[in-house]
């Protein structure tokens, strides 16, 4: 085992957590076709732990359906709320485990919709006040 592995085993987040994590990244920061983003979901469903979850709501009420993933480490569980009409919708509620911090199972700690996105042709340029995203976060 090399140096730096024997240094950071055990830290960080697990393969599995990582993947989850750096998949929902790019559906969540990036443009991409409809076909990649489809194989993205396809690809997150197939990692250990990932769950799908039906009649999930995000930050908006609309209904749609989620992969979930518990992180080992923190006990939270993110989802990734789509619908086949939309591009991806992301709710991080708390695990069911123990309270942490006065914080109870299942209290949702941020829940995120994107409604739409754009292209835009110049650095800092707003796509013509199309673009609108909702987040809220719990007061904790």
């Amino acid at each position: 085992m090399r140096r730096g592995a024997r240094e950071t085993k055990g830290k960080g987040n697990s393969p599995d957590q990582q993947a989850f994590t750096t998949v929902g990244d790019l559906l969540d920061e990036q443009l991409v076709p409809a076909k990649l983003n489809a194989a993205l979901y396809r690809a997150a469903a197939k990692i250990p732990g990932v769950v799908v979850v039906e009649h999930v709501k995000d930050a908006t009420g609309r209904e749609g359906i989620a992969l979930a993933h518990v992180d080992q480490q923190s006990g939270d569980r993110t989802e990734w709320i789509f619908r086949p009409q939309d591009i991806c919708l992301s709710r991080q509620p708390r695990c069911e485990g123990q309270e942490a911090n006065g914080i109870k199972p299942g209290t949702v700690l941020e829940n995120t919709a994107v409604l739409e996105r754009a292209v835009v042709d110049a650095q800092k340029q707003r796509p013509g006040g199309r673009y609108r995203c909702v987040r809220t976060r719990s007061p904790h």
